[in-house]
């Protein structure tokens, strides 16, 4: 019978053979991968062979390569291992930003990110049911960076548990991305020279008949351009105009309508107690539900007039341009700390995460305020209807020019039809609850007016999410 210290030898030798074997078919592995790089193997077969390496590394990962579409900014699965296919074809086009997930915020980042719980997180608050339902509680992903800086992508692997990474995984994952850069510099390199010699290909007499055909359509184009956009500047202005004065007209004309019917039986009701009070036949029952019904008309009256002056007070809003706010100075943290006291009322048992650092910030301070309370309100109204408990995550980050401001929640979204409306004014999908259509109008006028910015939707696989750019101003 083997004694203890042999026992110990022979496991550790057993742990040793076991190492050097998985070390050597992963070097096979890699050198698979190169050599179907060197035969100008396809992109995806590559890649994909790459993401069946890791599950050499270990049998208990899932494995993803996402390639970041550089004019967009979006995330495409391009190779898989062990992931459900509903899991990636949710993630395809999703856009990059801070607090995205794992792999939206290591593109964007351009850095490792490790999330060891799904579960826990902040950058999964909107993601963790699609994790969860494919089996997912841990992603670590690192950014695939080229030669010269360019971020193709990210490789991400994914656990069933919640796990924490050995300093060897780490090297595993960073080894495996920058594989992956490897066979990403060499694709577009070979695409680039293939382009090249196709351009080499032409001949001189062809090229300059091109450039003629080109410069004549651009001529052509230019002066089709001057003309129609006098017309095109007038167009807008009055279908703006018709648009706001249309709605308007419509929004108002509901409660003023209901106002002059309630003056109208006002002035039937006092006829009719003049003529019986004249007659003598006016009884005190008769008086009193006479009395009751002005009363009830009266109340009618005063509803219809306080809701035509919230319509004015709202429509007044719209026009924030005309009125610059003062830009000064302050600490961005301090900022959202205040904010968070703002709309704890109106969050109610709904949930806000805040990611930001301290930092100092210049722009109009009211005007942002007031367009992240009134997004908030809408998530609240909006997004969390029917919904006990929400989540709204708001990430800042500090750029050299600018601030970007990563705002989602994990409401029920809207249709992809409606994302083109949701800004215009007196759009509402809220008309059950009398919901004037105003309050995105005015976020986006204060964002692109008062604050000079950008806000955009931008697609995302739950709820809604919003992508505000502020540039940085200075304080007068």
């Amino acid at each position: 019978m083997a004694t203890k210290e042999e026992t110990l030898a022979t496991d550790k030798l057993n742990s040793v053979v076991d190492f050097w074997q998985r070390a050597n078919a992963l070097e096979e592995g890699r050198n698979v991968v190169l050599k179907m790089v060197a035969q100008n193997d396809s992109l995806q077969n590559i890649l994909h062979t790459l993401c069946e390496n890791a599950q050499v590394y270990n049998k208990h990962v899932k494995c993803s390569v996402l390639r970041l579409d550089q004019e967009d900014q979006t995330l495409h699965p391009i190779a898989s291992v062990s992931l459900p296919k509903s899991y990636c074809d949710a993630l395809n086009g999703v856009k990059i930003g801070p607090g995205v997930g794992s792999c939206g915020t290591a593109a964007f980042s351009k850095e490792r990110v490790i999330v060891e719980d799904i579960n826990t997180h902040p950058y999964w608050n909107q993601y963790k049911p699609l994790a969860l339902s494919a089996g997912l509680q841990a992603c670590w992903s690192e950014p695939i960076i080229g030669a010269n800086g360019i971020i193709y992508g990210t490789f991400a692997i994914y656990y069933d548990r919640p796990t924490k990474p050995e300093e060897e995984d780490l090297k595993f994952i960073e080894l495996s991305a920058n594989l992956a850069a490897v066979v990403f510099d060499n694709n577009n390199n070979r695409e680039e020279l293939l382009n090249a010699n196709k351009r080499l290909s032409q001949t001189v007499d062809e090229r300059n008949r091109q450039l003629e055909q080109l410069n004549e359509e651009l001529q052509h184009t230019l002066k089709h351009q001057i003309k129609i956009h006098s017309v095109n500047i007038d167009s807008e202005k009055m279908e703006t105009t018709n648009s706001l004065v249309s709605g308007f007209s419509h929004e108002i004309s509901t409660p003023l309508g209901n106002a002059l019917t309630a003056i109208e039986i006002a002035e039937d009701k006092v006829k009719e107690l003049n003529i019986e009070f004249s007659s003598g036949k006016l009884t005190k029952t008769g008086f009193v539900e006479k009395i009751s019904r002005l009363n009830d008309v009266v109340t009618l009256n005063k509803s219809s007039i306080k809701r035509t002056i919230d319509l004015l007070s709202r429509f007044k809003e719209v026009n924030t341009s005309s009125e610059h706010e003062k830009v000064s100075a302050f600490n961005m943290f301090e900022f959202f700390d205040e904010l968070r006291n703002g709309v704890n009322t109106s969050l109610g048992e709904h949930k806000l995460a805040i990611d930001c650092m301290a930092f100092q910030f210049s722009c109009a301070k009211f005007a942002l305020f007031q367009v992240l309370v009134n997004l908030v309100e809408n998530s609240v109204i909006h997004g969390f209807k029917n919904m006990n408990e929400g989540i709204i995550h708001i990430n800042v980050v500090d750029n050299d020019d600018e601030v970007l401001i990563n705002y989602q929640d994990n409401g029920v979204g809207i249709e992809n039809t409606e994302a083109s409306k949701i800004f215009e004014p007196f759009y509402s999908s809220n008309r059950k609850e009398q919901s004037v259509g105003l309050g995105l109008n005015i976020v986006n006028n204060l964002v692109n007016q008062t604050l000079q910015g950008e806000l955009s939707i931008v697609k995302s696989p739950v709820g809604l999410r919003y992508e505000i750019i502020i540039p940085k101003m200075t304080a007068t």
